[in-house]
């Protein structure tokens, strides 16, 4: 059975991989990703040579065919990245292990760094082409406790990508400066602008094969604010690239596109910071009307390369099962054990198998939702299905209902061992298609809650369910809400031959059962055929189908000539059309969203005209949709912490790092403002146990305060309290927090008013913007780091 949901999901992917990418770039060192940086405390380094002994991952890497060695590998990485000049060579082996399924390219040098500063150590990776000697990847993260000004930038956006493109000439010889292609689609190509604190460039570029676009080939590169190189990423997976010359014209591919086009009536999630925030009633492509025409033979493919029908996709209901799930009523949470006995009364877990891994987290979108992570393997975990990856299941439940609510067989991936196969199950018989609906069909009762009423079956005409190596079945089943279905809410449900369940996935949303938007759309499809027809342009390309590992099989990657639609992501990336208004709806928050710049109609001659402007070209105040900054407009507590939050790190609002959302600072998580209270609490800006008056007006003296806690001189200010500053003032009798006040003076940052400071006098955007900008000239001048 086909995906139905391919497109969309590969359009979220594609955003999510965005913002993985430049989330990682952005991270403070100390919070980077495991794979990419390690830290250890208390550490003494052994040096290494760079002619460590050399191991190989796997057969396919050939020392005796090596033309680039690791001596030279290393002295190009240190030429390149002059940070690693004082780094350590503690391990190099021949092969990629970095990712399952493997790369087909293992002739790659898998060099691994260290960077030792006092007891602290941090280890990072790099990847060089063993044959052609080209950089495949480094990322260099490390904290560096320089107090500096970032602002402004050494080199603007323009000189980094100059600076990007003259790095990927030294970097990969193989790859021709006229075939190098920067992406210009919306939210590729990411600038982390922040006023306090690292700005770093993130550039993405296509490499063309054979004159065309490809999207197997391509290079990530993140320069920081000083032109530094700090990130370098280069695809390796050394695919053959068919000819170039189609066997259909561009005009035949055009009508093919045309007649086929469809989109359906969906509720449609609207997510920021990576959860669903909204709903809208809105018109969405039917996936299989935007497959890509293989150039060669003029047929539909899918994303794994098989050729697609033009069936339209059915939702038939789910008929209610005998055995229907039933929640817990407990008030106590499933022990590990009990989760585990859950699982195994549905799912197939091997029997060489034992529970070695139980976790109990908080849900990602649901934190008052507790889940057990739990997995099986062998003892020791000596079955390995390659890049290191061990053979394991894995499951998730819910603590407090019992609702399983995923299960693999194969965590990371399908058995490289094709002959071996599961024994039958006692008694057991391979079932034929239509047993297999009907167990499956029983199946999804006792795992979803209200599986009739709420779930529909995704069957794609006349295709088979029998999966494309025959080792099982597979089935989709979609989200429904008040009889319209739910975009990005499906599940996939495999069985072995036997009728097993093997694999139960799904993307899940919370709040669809709150959706009360009505089902009736004004727009007609007509009108939204119309509407999204000129968003589409066909062009002829090079893509890659598999490489991936998707619900326990691994599509094999190929590169294919096709003729592909690009929607038009000039006014933001990926839209869809809202029914009810007709208007058109951006479904993604995404890294860089906010480089679409609204200009100020309303600073121009105001006597913060500078400041103002300043904050408006770094995100940090957004003018209205007339273009009104409204300058002379009083602000709260609450606006002027997200002015620092905005200032010191533009996604601030990506980092909660309160995972159970409980009440901070006073602040509920209902509270507009409860994202830049954590922000802010977690750096200490406010106490977290003390409530703050969050939508009160910001008053001179609450400023003063809040500066201190900035600049974390809250000791000082206790010192100054009875500076002369602060008496010289005729109403500093009504200053509560003279040592605050006086500190701020002194720096320059706040100032009298005809001898006084009018401490309750509220605090304007004009005057927040100013004070804003003392702070970032003050960056690089004080005994400790402003804003970072």
């Amino acid at each position: 059975m086909k995906s139905n949901n391919t497109h969309f999901v590969h359009q979220t992917a594609k955003t999510v991989l965005i913002t993985s990418v430049a989330i990682a770039l952005l991270l403070p060192p100390s919070l980077a990703a495991a794979d990419s940086t390690s830290v250890s405390s208390n550490t003494t380094v052994t040096q290494v040579s760079a002619q460590a002994p050399v191991t190989t991952t796997n057969s396919e890497a050939d020392l005796t065919k090596v033309k680039f060695t690791q001596e030279q590998a290393v002295a190009k990485l240190r030429e390149l990245f002059p940070a690693l000049k004082d780094a350590t060579v503690n391990n190099v082996q021949l092969g990629s292990n970095q990712s399952y399924p493997p790369p087909a390219n293992q002739m790659i040098w898998n060099i691994q760094w260290q960077i030792q500063e006092g007891n602290m150590g941090y280890g990072f990776s790099s990847e060089v082409d063993a044959i052609n000697g080209d950089i495949i990847s480094t990322y260099i993260s490390y904290p560096r406790e320089n107090n500096e000004s970032y602002y402004p930038p050494k080199v603007s956006q323009t000189q980094a990508l100059e600076i990007a493109k003259a790095f990927v000439a030294k970097a990969a010889a193989s790859v021709k400066s006229s075939d190098l292609q920067l992406n210009e689609d919306a939210g590729y190509n990411y600038f982390s602008n922040s006023l306090f604190g690292p700005v770093q460039y993130s550039y993405y570029f296509s490499v063309m094969k054979n004159g065309l676009p490809s999207g197997s080939d391509n290079i990530n590169i993140a320069v920081d604010g000083n032109g530094n190189v700090i990130q370098f990423s280069k695809s390796s997976q050394g695919l053959e690239y068919p000819s170039a010359q189609p066997k259909i014209t561009l005009e035949q591919a055009q009508k093919q596109f045309a007649e086929q086009f469809d989109v359906g009536l969906f509720y449609i999630p609207i997510y920021k910071n990576g959860k669903p925030n909204n709903w809208i009633l809105g018109w969405r492509p039917v996936d299989q009307s935007l497959y890509p025409i293989d150039a060669l033979t003029g047929k539909r493919i899918d994303y794994e390369g098989k050729e697609s029908v033009s069936t339209p996709v059915v939702y038939s209901d789910v008929a209610k099962g005998k055995d229907v799930f039933q929640a817990r009523t407990s008030t106590t949470e499933l022990t590990a054990k009990e989760a585990e006995q859950l699982v195994k009364k549905v799912a197939y877990i091997p029997a060489d198998r034992k529970l070695i891994s139980q976790s109990l987290r908080s849900d990602f979108q649901q934190t008052d939702r507790k889940i057990w992570q739990l997995s099986w393997g062998s003892s020791g975990n000596e079955r390995f299905i390659g890049a290191g990856f061990p053979e394991q299941s894995s499951a998730e439940i819910d603590a407090k209902t019992g609702e399983i609510l995923q299960y693999q067989i194969q965590t990371y991936g399908a058995t490289q061992d094709k002959k071996k196969e599961e024994p039958a199950p006692a008694g057991g018989k391979k079932l034929s298609e239509a047993e297999a609906k009907t167990k499956v069909l029983s199946i999804i009762n006792s795992l979803y809650p209200q599986a009739s009423q709420k779930l529909k079956l995704v069957e794609d005409g006349d295709n088979s369910s029998v999966t494309s190596d025959g080792s099982g079945f597979r089935y989709q089943f979609i989200r429904y809400h008040q009889g319209i279905p739910v975009s990005d809410s499906n599940l996939t449900v495999s069985l072995d031959l036997y009728g097993r369940l093997i694999s139960y996935m799904g993307n899940r949303i919370d709040g669809i059962d709150d959706i009360t938007l009505s089902p009736e759309a004004t727009i007609s499809k007509k009108e939204a055929l119309e509407s999204y027809k000129p968003k589409y342009q066909t062009k002829l390309r090079y893509t890659q189908v598999g490489g991936y590992y998707s619900y326990n099989s691994n599509a094999v990657p190929k590169v294919k000539l096709v003729y592909d639609t690009a929607f038009d992501e000039s006014n933001g990336m990926y839209q869809v059309l809202d029914a009810a208004t007709g208007k058109w709806v951006a479904v993604f928050d995404y890294l860089g969203q906010q480089d679409a710049q609204i200009s100020a109609t309303d600073i121009k001659g105001h006597a913060a005209e500078q400041p103002l402007s300043e904050l408006v070209k770094y995100h940090v105040i957004t003018p209205d949709a007339d273009g009104k900054v409204n300058p002379d407009q009083e602000i709260t507590v609450g606006d002027w912490l997200t002015y620092l939050a905005k200032a010191s790190n533009p996604n601030f609002s990506n980092y909660n790092s309160n995972n159970e959302r409980k009440t901070v600072a006073g602040v509920k998580p209902e509270n507009s403002y409860y994202d830049v209270v954590t922000y802010a609490a977690d750096r200490k800006w406010i106490n977290k146990d003390q409530s703050l008056q969050i939508d009160s007006k910001l008053t001179r003296e609450q400023l003063a305060v809040q500066l201190a806690n900035f600049l974390k001189y809250n000791k000082l200010t206790a010192y100054l309290d009875k500076d002369v500053t602060v008496s010289q003032f005729s109403d500093s009798a009504s200053i509560n927090n003279k040592g605050a006040v006086a500190l701020v003076v002194k720096l320059g940052l706040l100032k009298d008013d005809n001898g006084k400071f009018n401490p309750q006098q509220t605090v304007t955007k004009a005057q927040a913007a100013s004070v804003i900008m003392k702070l970032v000239e003050l960056q690089g001048k004080t005994d400790q780091l402003i804003g970072q």
